[in-house]
């Protein structure tokens, strides 16, 4: 598989878990408005923001940055 279509699998599965979060806090609540479900998913979606930011050799560049300072002392 391509890194595009990682992308966009992992985009899909986010978006629908925070729909169905979403979803489900207004279900819950007592506020059913719809200002409340755009509010509860602009929160669902700030709270899964850094997986959009990761990149694959992010582990890498802690793992490096690790020995490194490990090296030092």
């Amino acid at each position: 598989m391509s890194k595009t279509f990682k992308r966009i699998i992992s985009v899909v599965f986010i978006l629908a878990a925070t729909l169905l979060a979403s979803a489900l806090m207004i279900t819950f609540t007592l506020n059913d408005s719809w200002l409340a479900f755009v509010g509860w998913t602009i929160f669902f979606l700030a709270i899964q923001s850094p997986i959009f930011l990761l990149s694959q050799n992010w582990q890498v560049n802690c793992t490096t940055w690790l020995t490194r300072l490990w090296r030092q002392n």
